[in-house]
């Protein structure tokens, strides 16, 4: 072959390397971002959803129905209960995945919120949708839970990760559990209430005052009852309190309600797909002679104690009788 042929297919080798090897930036997968469209409720002015300290938050739903605030100002919206979040990709009908985990989240699509009658039941963990021809998506978050969710949105080898979290006001209680000790008292005694009050969904009520219960009595002198040394744990969100009982012996009740400040007009609405709400428990309490039931134990331990004395006697009786009979070493000791 002569040179200039070699010459002529060395460079034909080297044009066609360089299109084979073309840089990657030529097919960069561009930008990926997903941001809300909608500002969260209740918002912080530095949340961003970026980190578990920055999460976005939105109210919990009240009602077994999810509405979507539409106004211009979400910051302010207190009854939206939908988050929208809009994905960035790079290229038209991107196929996108999002993903929700920890928390209560779930997720819906455009066409979901389009189709309307979204309820608590709608919505999954995980979900697919594609981007438009501008390569823009969106979707929509709600949650249940007032811990922490993760929004994992995937595309094209691209991920964002976005923090959520639900707001529960106390206006969503709607169950009470409290026990109530001791249930016998002295005359005049003071009953301890403790527990804790939860949303449908379970979530713990935080910041509840004495004002937000009512407790009153029946029996004896017993009617509106001041609840003393009210307080509720900042961690647990257990809440305690007292209340005297009855000033003369006999049996009495003492109920715990909701007040308006819980629950419209005192009582939660039932939601049937919430399960029976309990805005008022009732505690069947005594006011008795404490030092008649004392005079009666001591009476008991005496009692007692003769018959343990009478039978100790009656053992080392015998033990000596035997010890008498016996070898040192198989002789036992006397009580």
């Amino acid at each position: 072959m002569s040179k200039k042929l070699i010459a002529a297919a060395s460079a034909a080798a080297l044009a066609l390397a360089g299109l084979i090897a073309m840089p990657t930036v030529a097919t960069a997968v561009g930008p990926f971002d997903v941001v809300t469209t909608q500002a969260d409720t209740l918002s912080r002015s530095s949340a961003n959803g970026s980190t578990g300290d920055l999460e976005l938050t939105i109210l919990v739903p009240s009602q077994d129905v999810l509405r979507l605030d539409t106004s211009a100002d979400y910051a302010t919206s207190t009854t939206g209960t939908l988050l929208r979040l809009k994905v960035v990709t790079p290229t038209g009908a991107a196929a996108i995945t999002a993903t929700a985990a920890g928390g209560g989240a779930k997720l819906v699509t455009q066409a979901q919120v389009t189709a309307g009658s979204l309820t608590t039941a709608s919505g999954a963990a995980t979900i697919s949708i594609t981007s438009d021809s501008a390569g823009d998506a969106t979707f929509y978050a709600y949650t249940t839970s007032t811990s922490d969710s993760t929004i994992t949105v995937s595309s094209a080898g691209a991920s964002e990760i976005v923090y959520l979290k639900g707001i529960s006001t106390k206006a969503n209680s709607y169950k009470l559990n409290f026990t109530a000790s001791p249930l016998d008292t002295a005359p005049g005694g003071k009953v301890t209430f403790t527990g804790t009050i939860t949303d449908m969904f379970g979530n713990l009520m935080k910041n509840v005052a004495a004002g937000d219960l009512a407790t009153t009595g029946l029996g004896g002198n017993l009617g509106a009852i001041t609840e003393g040394d009210f307080a509720q744990n900042a961690t647990t969100s257990v809440i305690s309190f007292t209340a005297a009982n009855r000033d003369t012996t006999g049996a009495a009740a003492i109920s715990i309600a909701m007040e308006t400040t819980l629950a419209a007009a005192g009582a939660p609405t039932k939601i049937t797909a919430f399960g029976n709400p309990v805005g008022t428990q009732f505690f069947n309490v005594n006011a008795v002679d404490l030092s008649a039931q004392v005079t009666a134990l001591t009476a008991q331990v005496a009692a007692l104690t003769a018959t343990v004395n009478g039978l100790t006697a009656e053992y080392n009786a015998l033990a000596k009788k035997f010890n008498k009979k016996v070898n040192k070493s198989k002789r036992v000791a006397l009580k």
